[in-house]
C-alpha cells in the first residue's frame, strides 16, 4: 500500500548542460530590479558571473551584486540587508555553491522581514517566518547541498557556543532551481569529494528517514543511481561532464527529498560540529556516514522494531554491489562495508584533522539530534561514533 504524502518543489526547475542562457528568457517573469548574490571572490576567475553579466547587459539591467565567500554567518547576512537599504530590489538570483545559495535565500528573506536574523531561526531565535521573501533564483554551481531544492537556508555561527540552524518556511524555495551541470566543471577536487558525499548522505537518509514515503523513496533511489554511476567516476575526472550531469541530477533529487523526508544522525552531528568547528559540511557527512549507519543497523537488528528500514539497507547493499541472490544481512553488510572503502578511498580525512578531540564529544552529543534516523541513537551510541573518526 501508497503511503500518504505531500511534495514540495520549487515552481520551476530547469536542467541541463548550457540551459543558463534560459535565465534571459524566463527572468522576467519573476521579478525586474534582481540582486546578484555570489560565492567568493573566485566566481569571477570561472567565468560564471561573466556570463550572467552578458545576460544582464542583452537585457539592458544594471545588476548591484554581493559575496559570499564562506559558510554565511548571521552578521554577514545582517550586513549585507543593512547595507542593501533604499535599494529598489525585487528579486534575488544566488550563483555559487550551497553557501552562496542558502546566502541569498537568507538575503531574499530579510530584505522582506527587516531586523536581526538570528530571531528567525530554528533553535536560537523565539519568531518564526512569516514567509514573505523576494522571489528567488538558485543557481548551483557545485553538486551537494541541493538547497536549490530546499525550503530552509543554513546559517552559522562558528565557536563554543556557536550554532548551525536554519532559517526555514515553506515559501522559501526558491521560484526557480537552474542547474546548469556544465557550471560545475569548474568545481575543486576536494570540494566535489566533500558536495558529493554530502549529496549522497542527504539520499540515504532521506530514503531511510521515518519520515519518508513512497515518493521521496523513488526520488531517492533515482538519485543513488546517479550517485553509483558516477560518484567515483567525477571525484577522478572532474572534466566528465556526463558524470557532473549525474551528480548535479543527484545533489537537485537530494534536495527535494531531504525538505520533504528530513534527515538523520549524520546530519544531526553535522550541525552540531558545524557550530562548533570550521569543518566542510560534506567531510562531517562523508567521515561519519559509515559509523552511524553501522550503529543504526546494528541497533535495528537488535531490537527487530523497524522492519522496513532492515529491508532499506538490504536494498541499498543490493543496489550499489554486483552480487545476485544473496542474503538481506549479507546485502545490509555489504552497504556499510561500501560507505567505510569509500570514505578511505576519497581520502577522507577523519574529525580529529580539524581539530576535534575526545575531550569535545560530550558537547557534541549535546547539541545532535537524530529526530529521523531509521532508529533513536542513544548518547552513548553518539559517543561510540564520535570515537571512531577521532585519532589521538
Amino acid at each position: 500500500m501508497l503511503s500518504s504524502f505531500t511534495l514540495k518543489l520549487p515552481r520551476q526547475i530547469v536542467f541541463g548542460p548550457g540551459k543558463l542562457s534560459e535565465l534571459e528568457n524566463t527572468l522576467g517573469r519573476f521579478g525586474a530590479r534582481p540582486l546578484l548574490v555570489l560565492g567568493g571572490r573566485s566566481a569571477a576567475a570561472t567565468g560564471h558571473s561573466a556570463k550572467l553579466e552578458k545576460i544582464f547587459a542583452k537585457l539592458g539591467i544594471l545588476v548591484p551584486t554581493v559575496h559570499i565567500g564562506s559558510e554565511p554567518s548571521p552578521e554577514m547576512i545582517d550586513t549585507i540587508v543593512a547595507d542593501l537599504a533604499g535599494e529598489e530590489i525585487d528579486l534575488v538570483i544566488a550563483l555559487g555553491g550551497g553557501s552562496a545559495l542558502d546566502g541569498g535565500k537568507a538575503i531574499s528573506v530579510m530584505l522582506k522581514e527587516k531586523g536581526e536574523i538570528t530571531r528567525f531561526l530554528e533553535g536560537v531565535g523565539s519568531t518564526t517566518p512569516s514567509g514573505r521573501r523576494l522571489s528567488f533564483i538558485a543557481i548551483p554551481t557545485t553538486s551537494g547541498t541541493g538547497s536549490e531544492a530546499t525550503s530552509n537556508a543554513v546559517i552559522s555561527s562558528i565557536g563554543s557556543q556557536g550554532f548551525k540552524s536554519s532559517l526555514r518556511h515553506d515559501n522559501f524555495i526558491p521560484d526557480l532551481a537552474l542547474v546548469d551541470p556544465a557550471l560545475t566543471l569548474s568545481c575543486p577536487e576536494q570540494l566535489t569529494v566533500a558536495c558529493g558525499m554530502d549529496c549522497f548522505s542527504q539520499l540515504v537518509e532521506g530514503y531511510l528517514s521515518t519520515n519518508s514515503s513512497s515518493l521521496t523513496d523513488a526520488l531517492a533511489l533515482e538519485g543513488l543511481k546517479a550517485i553509483h554511476r558516477s560518484l567515483r567516476l567525477v571525484c577522478a575526472d572532474g572534466s566528465n561532464l556526463p558524470a557532473r550531469s549525474d551528480l548535479a541530477y543527484a545533489a537537485l533529487l537530494s534536495g527535494i527529498v531531504l525538505c520533504n523526508s528530513g534527515l538523520g544522525a549524520v546530519h544531526g552531528f553535522a550541525s552540531a560540529l558545524g557550530g562548533l568547528f570550521a569543518i566542510p559540511h560534506g567531510l562531517v557527512c562523508g567521515t561519519l556516514m559509515a559509523p552511524v549507519n553501522a550503529t543504526s543497523l546494528k541497533n535495528l537488528r537488535i531490537k527487530g522494531d523497524n522492519l522496513p528500514a532492515l529491508t532499506k539497507y538490504a536494498q541499498l547493499g543490493s543496489f550499489f554491489s554486483d552480487q545476485q541472490n544473496k542474503t538481506d544481512a549479507w546485502y545490509q553488510d555489504y552497504f556499510i562495508e561500501e560507505l567505510a572503502k569509500l570514505a578511505d578511498d576519497l581520502a577522507i580525512a577523519p574529525l580529529s584533522a580539524f581539530g576535534v578531540s575526545t575531550t569535545d564529544i560530550e558537547n557534541i552529543v549535546a547539541k545532535t539530534g537524530n529526530k529521523y534516523n531509521p532508529t533513536p541513537l542513544t548518547r552513548e551510541d553518539l559517543a561510540t561514533i564520535l570515537h571512531s573518526r577521532i585519532r589521538e
